[in-house]
């Protein structure tokens, strides 16, 4: 009789750990109420008084140069382009004073064509003065300080039209004669709606153009997945002189702390710079089942401007990517998760923006594993779950919407899905998508996701300044990190642009006993003459990320080449001519020969011959002593010379001529 109980006792403890473990596994959904005191607005003068517009600047439309790269093809969904504006555009506005007494700066600016524009701030630092972005109904701002992370660089939010002023308001006590204490490096512009291909018969409601495939569903429809809809947000953001659209959603800690933590896909965010660009539009859907599709973004509601990355992975790794943003307004719910994958054949839900449209939800089965080709790089059947859809399909755009197993609980993040050059994303059948498994992520990221304790690393320095000249940069700078912890607290450290380097990437610092790194700036990855800005992230166990702020002036010379012959004019002995040609590099920059005419005839095939070498070093000199035999046309020889400099890029031509007689 022993037997058997002990027996079904252990049975009993057995499957009861069990439990415990898939409960512990799984962690529910949590609604966040918001308990932060809703922040005055504070207007800008033009929309306060009723001033007058100020002057405008228009660009031009954009060029097609700017539609082709819009148009071309790539893994994320382009929103809108970056545009520079001339240099001296900030002189075109103009100083009044206003009826309470004050002064004001304002400029208008109009990017035609745009459906809403984002500017670009640098060495950013107005004190207590304000700055905004508006047009007369929306604003965005004010920004003050060094703006919104502490470094002076950083983007506005986006306002909703084609033209935008640009409005700043001093803080009492600054001179008249004071320059702008700002600058603009160039603004977003963003691109109308495109429709997508319909079949016949299909329609839309409120008669605008939707970028979307016809056959999405609308998640409103659903009441069991309602809940689900406040978990996830569209989201736009910067990077590489694109506007980029992709999904996300917020997720919660184990403990339910709100931490404002944001997860979608590596591909989307993985540099601190795209993730300091982030805006995100939590209710860009419909107000209830077959209601008419929102007709702007501008009624969602949205977290303020701005994020830090805390990690992420390829391709490769399982392409994840977890942000922590500023805040995220009440009435949103964090995401549940689970640790474990869910079984072959289970049901699953997508919930997504397919190509920057409204939210949609799409629903499918996981089937079997499948190492995929993603564009050139390798999905790993490992870190992936594939879904096979069975009703609503995604688009580009969609990428990072979170895949649930049940309402709220999310099993992946999306990376990849079938693409056709003749068919539209609802034509493919079948349709089969790859997600990154959250089970991976949650592996690289438990310390965020279980809010386990942390001591903070800081540095004691959080400003490092370099400048590059001609590719030689300034000593390497050594910063100091501390922590308030008697333990020893690991640390990691990442350098957000290529071009910084560190000493180390990683270390140990308590108390009394600071850790010192040392960062240094690569000469080489600087292509022009400007001002780079980036950071390197402090980050220690879950607490709050730390940084150090990374400034580097670069002033590239342009080469000067003089070309010279020797002697002028040339003389004939004994039938044959002897000269010399030099080739002076006197404005400081490396620059290399790249081809030769004389007369018009192509001589570059002997360039290394005759000289030696391509390459001019900075104030440095090439000559090629030549012999000729023959006669040459008589009157003056013309040669021809063109190169171009190795920092910059830029092309050079010059023309050195002499007479032969």
């Amino acid at each position: 009789m022993k037997r058997p109980l002990a027996g079904a006792a252990w049975l009993a403890i057995c499957c009861a750990a069990a439990g415990n473990a898939q409960s512990f596994a799984r962690k529910e959904p949590a609604v966040y109420k918001g308990t932060e005191p809703v922040a005055e607005r504070v207007l800008p003068p033009s929309m306060r008084l009723g001033l007058r517009r100020p002057k405008e600047i228009a660009l031009a439309p954009l060029s097609d140069t700017e539609a082709g790269q819009l148009a071309a093809p790539g893994t994320l969904v382009k929103a809108g382009i970056h545009r520079v504006l001339p240099p001296d555009v900030l002189a075109a506005g103009a100083w009044e004073t206003t009826a309470e007494g004050g002064r004001v700066w304002r400029m208008a600016l109009r990017s035609p064509g745009s459906e809403g524009i984002r500017v670009e701030f640098q060495n950013f630092s107005v004190g207590a003065g304000k700055v905004w972005l508006h047009d007369g109904t929306q604003a965005a701002g004010p920004y003050t300080g060094r703006g919104l992370f502490d470094n002076g660089h950083f983007w506005s939010a986006t306002v909703f039209a084609e033209s935008v002023t640009l409005e700043y308001e001093p803080e009492n006590g600054i001179p008249e004669a004071a320059s702008l204490p700002f600058e603009i490096r160039g603004i977003a512009h963003r691109v109308g709606k495109t429709a997508s291909r319909r079949p016949f018969g299909a329609t839309l409601q409120a008669g605008s153009a939707d970028p979307a495939d016809y056959c999405h569903l609308d998640p409103n429809c659903f009441a069991e997945w309602k809940p689900a809809m406040s978990m996830v947000t569209e989201l736009l953001f910067e990077d590489g002189g694109y506007e980029y659209f992709c999904s996300g959603s917020a997720i919660s800690t184990r403990d339910n702390s709100f931490i404002p933590y944001l997860l979608t896909a590596g591909h989307c965010i993985h540099s601190e710079d795209a993730a300091r660009s982030l805006e995100t539009f939590w209710t860009y859907q419909t107000a209830s089942c077959g209601g008419a599709p929102p007709a702007t973004r501008n009624t969602s509601t949205k977290s303020t401007v701005g994020a830090h990355l805390i990690g992420s992975g390829s391709l490769s790794e399982g392409d994840y990517s977890l942000v922590l943003l500023k805040d995220i307004p009440a009435g949103v719910t964090f995401a549940g998760w689970d640790m474990g994958d869910p079984q072959t054949g289970s049901s699953l839900t997508g919930v997504h923006h397919p190509k920057g449209s409204w939210k949609r939800i799409s629903f499918g089965s996981r089937v079997t594993d499948s190492t995929a080709d993603v564009e050139g790089a390798i999905a790993p059947a490992s870190l992936y779950l594939q879904v096979l859809w069975n009703q609503g399909r995604t688009e580009p755009g969609s990428s990072g919407s979170p895949l649930f197993s049940s309402p709220g609980v999310i099993v992946g993040t999306l990376t990849y899905g079938p693409a056709s050059p003749v068919l539209s994303a609802c034509e493919i059948s079948p349709s089969i998508d790859g997600y990154g498994r959250f089970s991976n992520a949650y592996q690289r990221l438990r310390e965020y996701f279980e809010n386990l304790p942390a001591a903070e690393v800081k540095p004691v320095q959080q400003d490092a300044r370099f400048t590059v000249v001609n590719q030689k940069a300034s000593a390497p700078q050594t910063i100091s990190l501390t922590t308030q912890s008697l333990g020893q607290v690991d640390f990691k450290l990442r350098a957000d642009a290529p071009w910084i380097q560190l000493s180390s990437v990683n270390g140990t610092v308590s108390q009394s006993g600071p850790a010192q790194i040392q960062i240094t700036v690569d000469p080489s990855k600087f292509d022009r003459t400007d001002r780079y800005t980036s950071t390197v992230t402090v980050l220690s166990g879950a607490a709050a990320p730390k940084f150090i702020n990374v400034t580097a002036d670069v002033r590239t010379s342009e080469s000067n080449v003089q070309a010279s012959i020797t002697p002028n004019p040339v003389v004939a002995s004994n039938g044959q001519w002897q000269f010399t040609i030099t080739l002076t590099e006197t404005g400081g920059a490396d620059t290399q020969l790249s081809g030769i005419k004389v007369n018009g005839v192509d001589y570059s095939y002997l360039m290394s011959d005759w000289f030696g070498s391509d390459h001019i070093a900075a104030n440095g000199s090439i000559q090629a002593s030549l012999t000729a035999a023959g006669r040459f046309p008589g009157g003056s020889q013309f040669f021809e010379f063109w190169g171009i400099d190795a920092v910059s890029g830029r092309t050079w031509y010059r023309v050195a001529s002499a007479r032969f007689q």
